[in-house]
């Protein structure tokens, strides 16, 4: 192959300097004037010598029912030194160009005319034969300029696509934002006029009652599933309950280092009152959720680049015991673990709090997703946020930090030829109907991770994937 194209470059350079080597007909073009007009006659074949040129076509149409034209030019191609102008209507006898070549610069033409004798005949024969490489060249340029246009077409249809997606999304998002926000607002109303009434309810009726209310209105514990069994486990024996009772017991945070709610009085009322504890429950997680719909309405601008309300001292560990909280459904059969520093050790950053739940949910999501589509056995989710301390080029400034939070699952993995494209809008690998795969959870994360100076890294073999997002907690962290 290589031997061939040296082969036909030997041949470009014969009548290159066979034709093309005659200083009589060479000529300069100043940038800007034109070679020849669309139209016109021209009985010359050119060789850029120098400079560059540019094709222009005029077309020109005719509408029958309004009688009217209407002209338009487009950019037909460029050409440069080593191109040959003109080969179609030299060598069709035509004799006429099909387009305006401008010289987009300086430019230095070499050129042979009709009147232009062939150079021995009886070795290379004709002039048209001896020419074939230079027509062959000709259309080779051509159609790689066909190619690149088409592909620059393609291109900017997709774009278009995007762009057209991008603006239908957001009149459909204001239009729901609208709907929303006002149902949201009666519901907030509403769960806070609930939350108001039986607090007074239940203070004056009964104060075990009111602390498994109280407890209740705490949220669930963190701890992992499997710490929650162990507890129950321990419930169940020490305090002879019965195993229902004894997980719901389990999920009261910190309940195992308050002794004053395992005393025999409390525990002897536990399995009448219990329902108390996870009706504050369910209240702790409608208003966990109507705060974060509310929120997550506003966000949706992100996919347009909108601004958020970010603000001082927001605690990243916060954000993951909110967003777990959001979807402990989907994490049912699932072995969940997470494993927080204390909230104390993790410096505030200036953020969204419901960016920040936008990021892990998704996270999580997709774990659980990833699972479930692969039936995968014994299925894990390991949480773990950590604070570490990073290099500083600048000797004046204090320690910089990063915080680091990673999602790991025991799922099937992400190949390594989607690494990046599972970041692109509209990309999905979901499917059986799970969570809608619109495509655009991990390209909201991005968006987001990146506004904060921030960083994912994925990891991922068969069994074992494991997301990182890293934050910094200064210099870059929450540009809009």
């Amino acid at each position: 192959m290589i031997i061939e194209q040296e082969e036909f470059q030997k041949k470009l350079k014969r009548i290159n300097l066979a034709y093309f080597s005659d200083p009589d007909r060479i000529i300069a073009i100043s940038r800007g004037n034109s070679v020849v007009r669309q139209g016109e006659q021209n009985k010359r074949l050119y060789l850029i010598l120098s400079g560059s040129v540019v094709s222009y076509r005029h077309v020109v149409k005719e509408d029958p029912e309004t009688a009217s034209t209407s002209h338009k030019i487009y950019k037909a191609f460029r050409a440069g030194p080593g191109d040959y102008l003109g080969v179609q209507s030299f060598f069709s006898g035509w004799f006429r160009s099909s387009s305006d070549l401008i010289a987009e610069t300086d430019l230095e033409l070499a050129y042979i005319d009709t009147a232009t004798p062939a150079v021995d005949v009886e070795h290379y024969g004709t002039l048209l034969e001896q020419f074939v490489p230079a027509i062959v060249h000709e259309l080779a340029a051509r159609n790689t300029r066909v190619f690149d246009r088409t592909a620059e077409k393609e291109e900017a249809l997709r774009m278009l696509h995007r762009s057209e997606m991008a603006a239908t999304l957001g009149q459909l998002s204001a239009g729901i934002a609208h709907e929303l926000n006002n149902s949201l607002g009666v519901l907030s109303r509403k769960t806070d006029f609930v939350l108001e009434t039986l607090d007074n309810m239940f203070r004056q009726e009964n104060a075990f009652r009111y602390t498994l209310y109280n407890k209740g209105l705490e949220g669930a514990s963190s701890a992992s599933t499997s710490e929650q069994r162990r507890l129950a486990r321990q419930f169940e024996k020490n305090y002879g309950l019965s195993q229902d009772v004894a997980k719901a017991l389990a999920l009261i945070p910190d309940i195992q280092n308050q002794p004053e709610l395992l005393n025999k009085p409390f525990l002897s009322q536990l399995e009448q009152n219990l329902p108390y504890w996870e009706l504050g429950h369910d209240l702790h997680d409608m208003k966990l959720a109507v705060r974060h719909a509310t929120a997550i309405v506003r966000s949706v601008r992100l996919l347009g680049g909108g601004n958020t309300r970010r603000e001082e001292g927001v605690n990243v560990t916060d954000s993951l015991t909110e967003a777990v909280a959001l979807v402990k459904s989907s994490l049912r059969g699932v072995d969940f673990e997470m494993v927080l520093p204390p909230r104390d050790s993790v410096p505030g950053i200036f953020a969204d709090m419901t960016e920040l739940v936008q990021i892990w949910i998704n996270l999580l999501q997709n774990a659980c997703d990833a699972l479930k589509i692969e039936n995968t056995p014994n299925p894990s989710i390991h949480v773990e946020c950590r604070v570490e301390k990073i290099s500083s080029k600048d000797q004046t400034s204090h320690t910089t930090r990063e915080i680091l939070v990673s999602v790991t699952d025991n799922g099937p993995g992400v190949p390594k030829d989607l690494h990046e494209k599972i970041f692109r809008p509209n990309f999905t690998t979901k499917k059986k109907g799970l969570s809608f795969g619109l495509g655009l959870g991990l390209t909201i994360v991005r968006r987001i991770v990146d506004s904060y100076g921030g960083r994912i890294r994925l990891e991922s073999v068969p069994g074992h994937t494991v997301f990182t997002i890293v934050i910094p907690t200064i210099n870059n962290h929450g540009k809009n």
